[in-house]
């Protein structure tokens, strides 16, 4: 019996599977045992299942039940649907400063949970992710940009162990950023981890703000404006862009994402810059990641 049979005949569902980003099954549909309309989300991963219902548990009371289909050993979410909407419009400062808003409460209300990755000891992190890469040019380019950063280790790890205190939603993006009842939310929080606010940023601002300085502004603005602060120094973050650039060289070197490769690629240019080993003609554009 298929996945989404199993989960018809146990949640008494009419269930239709709809598109998603990630890895996951997911499917939507009406619900006789629920008397409503569900969402229904299909994990391979018990980590990813467990952090996905404890930070709905603590936003919301979405949660109508949970548990494991032994035969596949697959891990089911049921929440209440949302129907959730995509920002239509074009990105403009205004609305920037909204998703920094809505970030700065994410951050402020989910707090850690029992099982939450740690993410910690980055820079050994690096060097091991850095050495299972497979293509020679891009690899020497990160160990040069890593001895450099090794170079500047007691103060970044200082500077971690003092703020990696926030509970990041760990893949803020447009994409996750959906209109509910009118009002723009996150969703999709599986990959919910500990660390540095700032980290959260990274993504946002060069895959979908394109570094806009404007928009990056904006969106501080309002992620400041819940009393949230980025207290990391700037080579903490540049040190987090390169942290990030590696995971997509890793991500890419299986999945061939040539737009997304590219982004990486720019994360790397940024680190080039701020440590001086880039090249003059590099474009000022690549500092505007950073918070002063």
């Amino acid at each position: 019996m298929t996945i989404e049979k199993t989960l018809e005949e146990k949640l008494q569902a009419d269930l239709t599977k709809i598109t998603h980003e990630s890895q996951n099954s997911t499917f939507v549909g009406d619900s006789a045992k629920f008397e409503q309309k569900i969402f229904v989300k299909v994990f391979a991963q018990a980590g990813k299942f467990l952090t996905e219902k404890a930070v709905n548990e603590q936003l919301n009371t979405r949660v109508l039940d949970s548990f494991v289909v032994k035969q596949t050993q697959q891990f089911v979410l049921v929440m209440k649907d949302l129907a959730p909407s995509d920002i239509k419009e074009e990105i403009t400062p205004d609305i920037a400063f909204n998703l920094g808003i809505e970030l700065s409460h994410f951050h402020q209300k989910v707090k850690p949970f029992s099982g939450i990755y740690q993410n910690n000891q980055l820079l050994n992190k690096a060097k091991r992710d850095i050495y299972s890469l497979n293509k020679p040019e891009i690899k020497n380019k990160l160990l040069k940009l890593l001895a450099q950063f090794t170079a500047e280790r007691v103060d970044i790890e200082k500077d971690l162990a003092v703020h990696a205190n926030t509970v990041l939603h760990g893949d803020v993006g447009l994409r996750n950023y959906k209109i509910v009842a009118g009002h723009l939310s996150l969703i999709d929080f599986e990959r919910a981890r500990m660390g540095v606010n700032y980290q959260d940023f990274i993504k946002l601002f060069y895959q979908d703000f394109g570094l806009n300085k404007e928009l990056i502004v904006s969106f501080f603005k309002g992620y400041e404006k819940c009393g949230q602060k980025v207290a990391v120094a700037p080579v903490t973050q540049v040190f987090l862009i390169f942290i990030t650039a590696i995971g997509i060289m890793k991500y890419t070197e299986k999945i061939v994402d040539k737009p997304f490769e590219q982004i990486g690629k720019q994360m790397l240019a940024t680190c080039s810059s701020f440590l001086n080993t880039g090249s003059l003609n590099e474009s000022l554009t690549n500092m505007n990641a950073i918070i002063l």
